[in-house]
């Protein structure tokens, strides 16, 4: 009404001081990030010369591709095998050095260096070297990869090689041809076909069995359960366990001393355990989002694994029943077994693999100074993004990782009023360093910085004897802290008081607990088992579901 009170508003309200200065920082750090784009020079790596072959090894699991490669190799007697994983390259060293003899083989990871000068090098792909005789450059699909793509687009860009080889699965022929459009294709099929077997009940388990789940709670509850069945002759591989206490349990079921290995998807990536018999407990996953479908890639990835050339005719593939809370779908499992996706060469695979990602050098980013690294990144990621728009194969990489560790190391180095340079901050952010470890990252960059109050704290954490009572959790994490510290003793010597004697001899503490501790808990199992009545239950919750339900009835 004209003149009368307006209904409805009141007067705004006004920001607090926080707001007002979250807003200021938001808007500075978008300036800041503006400001940094004029400095970036985007360019890709580049190889002086031209490699004399480039030939690709393409097929599925257990086809033979990389037992060809690393024939090649061992005739030209010089190269490089790189791997996407440190179990990998080991096993790749292993195989090599039993053949050539140990100093014709070096292993170079990461965490550990054998022998780094001999002719003959393995290693994880972020440390190949960047020139050499021959290259054989494994998963070369995880040239896609959005946090690790970059350390293969590298080699595919840039490696200075007479002779590059390129291992992977069929899907990736288009992202070779990208890279190498002269390549020379090679096509490898199966030794052993695979056979879908249909259900196999927890009661028939035969020995040469893998039972395969997605997360480490269901694998501990199986491995309680089929125990009940074969006491003893159960063993566990999930990807939180040391490095050693995998091989353990790889070398008991190859040995015959366990007869069923109960695996998470680690077996698609890097666990080289062939079996007789692999069953699927189930079929969904949690993937850091939702619980969703395994894709069928993923899933004809591990059934790969079965087959064991020269003990049985083809490999057999199904899901197992007789677990309540493990509902596999065999429809998804059978219709895996066969590539169904058209690729451009006529070939069927399970998915078109034609990018490659790429990241960033410190060169590129045009700064000095550490406390503009941020912004630095971010504006990279614009201009990379704006550049590449347009190109059929490259992708720019996920910075998040990246920035993530740099927030934590900066947050850190604040408190305690200490700076880095930007080439040791550089590095640091670089670490293989997962977002659970961040703080002990930024424990390691006061180090760095002369912060000698961080001595004691890795002084606690190198300590093996701390592992003497401790449970499965804690031994796990105490490996994943070594494998860290046994990288920074490679950085930087004895910086802290961390060294690389030190950082293995936990590691090996820890992996030893690790074995003494899962062997308790699957012939006594805590994990899918109700606390209260102790029946089966599934793993994910304490109680089955009466004495749940009767603890919720007194409660209400």
């Amino acid at each position: 009404m004209p003149g009368g009170r307006r209904q409805g508003r009141g007067r705004a309200k006004r920001p607090s001081r926080s707001e007002r200065h979250e807003r200021a920082r938001a808007a500075g750090g978008q300036a800041a990030v503006k400001r940094a784009e004029g400095a970036i020079e985007i360019t890709l790596p580049e190889r002086r010369s031209a490699p004399e072959s480039v030939v690709a090894h393409l097929g599925p699991t257990n086809s033979g591709k990389t037992y060809h490669a690393l024939e090649v190799l061992k005739e030209r007697g010089r190269g490089v095998y790189a791997g996407p994983l440190r179990m990998l390259a080991q096993e790749a060293h292993r195989r090599l050095s039993a053949e050539l003899g140990a100093d014709a083989v070096g292993l170079v990871t990461g965490e550990e260096r054998v022998n780094d000068t001999a002719p003959i090098i393995c290693c994880t792909v972020e440390m190949a070297p960047s020139s050499g005789e021959v290259l054989v450059l494994d998963e070369v699909q995880w040239a896609d990869d959005p946090e690790r793509g970059s350390a293969w687009t590298r080699l595919l860009l840039a490696g200075d090689y007479r002779h590059i080889m390129l291992l992977g699965a069929l899907d990736a022929e288009p992202l070779v041809l990208h890279a190498f459009p002269e390549a020379e294709i090679k096509v490898f099929e199966r030794i052993l076909p695979l056979e879908f077997v249909g259900e196999r009940a927890l009661r028939g388990l035969t020995p040469g069995t893998v039972v395969v789940a997605f997360s480490r709670k269901a694998v501990l509850a199986l491995a309680g359960e089929i125990n009940r069945l074969h006491s003893g002759r159960v063993s566990v591989l999930y990807g939180a366990m040391p490095l050693s206490s995998r091989r353990e349990e790889i070398d008991r079921f190859l040995g015959g001393t366990s007869d069923v290995t109960v695996a998470t998807d680690v077996l698609g990536h890097g666990v080289n355990l062939p079996c007789e018999t692999l069953l699927f407990a189930e079929t969904t996953k949690f993937d850091g989002e939702s619980r969703r479908d395994l894709l069928p890639w993923e899933l004809a990835q591990i059934a790969g694994r079965a087959g064991r050339f020269g003990l049985v005719e083809r490999g057999h593939v199904g899901v197992l029943t007789g677990v309540a809370w493990a509902n596999a779908d065999p429809r998804i499992v059978e219709e895996a077994l066969q590539p169904h996706v058209l690729l451009p060469s006529g070939h069927l695979g399970y998915r078109i693999v034609d990018e490659a990602r790429i990241r960033p050098r410190l060169s590129d980013l045009g700064i000095d100074d550490p406390r503009r690294l941020d912004a630095a990144l971010a504006a990279w990621h614009r201009v990379a993004t704006r550049t590449w728009a347009y190109e059929s194969w490259l992708s720019v990489e996920s910075l998040g990782p990246l920035r993530g560790r740099l927030a934590a190391i900066e947050r850190r180095l604040r408190e305690r009023n200490r700076r880095l340079t930007i080439e040791d901050t550089w590095k640091l952010i670089n670490a293989p360093v997962d977002e659970d470890n961040a703080e002990l990252l930024a424990t390691l960059a006061l180090a760095v910085a002369g912060d000698t109050a961080q001595r004691s704290l890795l002084t606690f954490l190198l300590d093996p004897a701390r592992l003497r009572d401790a449970t499965l959790e804690e031994a796990e994490q105490a490996g994943r802290t070594a494998s860290i510290l046994r990288w920074f003793a490679l950085q930087y010597t004895d910086v802290g008081g961390v060294s690389i004697e030190r950082a293995a001899a936990l590691e090996e503490a820890a992996a030893a607990r690790v074995v003494a501790r899962l062997h308790v808990e699957v012939q006594d199992p805590t994990i899918g088992r109700c606390r209260k009545c102790g029946k089966t239950c599934a793993p994910w919750f304490p109680m089955c579901d009466s004495c749940f339900g009767r603890v919720g009835g007194r409660a209400r």
